[in-house]
């Protein structure tokens, strides 16, 4: 019989041995600003990532398999081996850096390498909605909770980018804050000019260029000229008492929020048309024998029916606003964008990181809460 081999887990494990192998995974630094001498997995950790390297071969063999279950038997290895990665990494760290509280440490590509590959594997085993796929979302979770428990234990506060957390403690808090505010705040403001307009060119034929043309044309302007084009009104409003006490003003929240909120239109309406254009007309006229007028149609029919498309679409803006909204720390608007920025000025990578990484989080994260909405929909239908 011939064995199914599963090519991309093996590609994976194999990515992920040669990258723990040869690649370094940390550099030490004296201090912030100096550079420091780059460690390979062996060098760090010594004779324990043997174990590791052992266990990528594992799961290269078990790609091998026909077992139904290797995935399963996969992404278990690949759960225990990155918690124990971190572990020793930890460990090692806080050895390194006894008795010399300015040594930080940085992650560099190996680690990295590792870190996606046991990402796209994770991605590759959840398939379907099999039971299977269940226990690696909760495994995914646990490694999750895993990694928060060391860091609170303060496993990692060697590192570089846990040190740069710690010294900007309350900004970050903050950033956040404001980045879910401009991010989640110009969705919701989109979706309700976005949706009536979309459904406004799904009824009237004759208006939909009308409508889709302008907010396409939007959609093509670099941010940064969208903010200086409106520089000039925002300022204008800022003189007025009552949006100067909004904080509306040429900088600021302001123009970052009404710029993301533009960029939603088109998705959003697009999805939107599409939607209610997807909505069978036989069913339509099904409903219009029984007797439903058009207000019935369109909350038990036409809505219901285009709704996971709708979804779609805010989905969509969504991720693309949580990625767009780092722009905002380029005119003062705040976010998670002031740390990448501030962070390239500075030439401090893990600044960037901290800046970075919560944006990838966010983004995962929405994407796979809308994406189980939107599953939920379509299973009731």
């Amino acid at each position: 019989m011939k064995r199914a081999i599963d090519k991309p887990q093996m590609f994976y494990s194999i990515v992920a041995f040669l990258a723990l192998a040869f690649l370094k995974i940390v550099e030490v630094k004296p201090n912030r600003i100096a550079g420091g001498e780059k460690y390979t997995a062996y060098a760090l950790i010594g004779f324990p990532v043997l174990i590791l390297l052992g266990g990528f071969v594992a799961m290269a063999v078990v790609s091998l398999s026909p077992s139904r279950r290797k995935s399963l038997m996969s992404i278990i290895c690949g759960a225990l081996l990155f918690v124990l990665l971190m572990f020793l990494m930890g460990r090692k760290a806080e050895a390194l850096s006894e008795g010399s509280p300015a040594i930080r440490v940085s992650l560099s590509m190996g680690f990295y390498i590792v870190l996606v590959m046991l990402y796209l594997l994770f991605g590759h085993a959840i398939k379907g909605k099999d039971r299977t796929s269940r226990i690696i979302k909760m495994i995914a979770a646990l490694v999750i909770t895993a990694v928060i428990v060391m860091i609170y234990m303060g496993s990692f506060d060697t590192f570089s980018i846990m040190k740069e957390y710690q010294i900007k403690r309350n900004q970050f808090i903050g950033s956040v804050r404001t980045h879910l505010f401009l991010s989640l705040g110009s969705v919701l403001a989109g979706a309700l000019i976005a949706i009536p307009l979309g459904y406004l060119a799904y009824r009237k034929k004759n208006l939909e260029r009308a409508v889709m043309v302008p907010l396409s044309i939007v959609e093509t302007i670099p941010s940064l000229s969208l903010f200086g084009i409106l520089l000039v009104p925002l300022a204008g409003l800022g003189r007025i008492g009552f949006f100067r006490s909004l904080g509306i003003s040429g900088i600021g929240w302001a123009p970052a929020f009404v710029a993301l909120t533009l960029y939603t239109l088109l998705p959003i309406g697009r999805n939107t048309l599409v939607g209610f254009i997807s909505v069978s007309r036989d069913v339509i006229e099904a409903a219009m024998g029984m007797g439903m007028n058009k207000s019935q149609i369109f909350r038990k029919i036409e809505f219901p029916l285009a709704l996971p498309i709708i979804i779609t679409g805010v989905r969509i803006a969504l991720v693309q606003t949580i990625g767009g909204a780092v722009l905002a720390g380029l005119v003062g608007g705040g976010g998670l964008g002031t740390f990448v920025f501030l962070g390239l000025g500075e030439g401090s990578p893990d600044l960037v990181l901290l800046g970075v990484i919560p944006i990838i989080f966010l983004t995962l994260t929405m994407d796979g809460i809308l994406k189980s909405v939107i599953q939920r929909i379509g299973r009731r239908k």
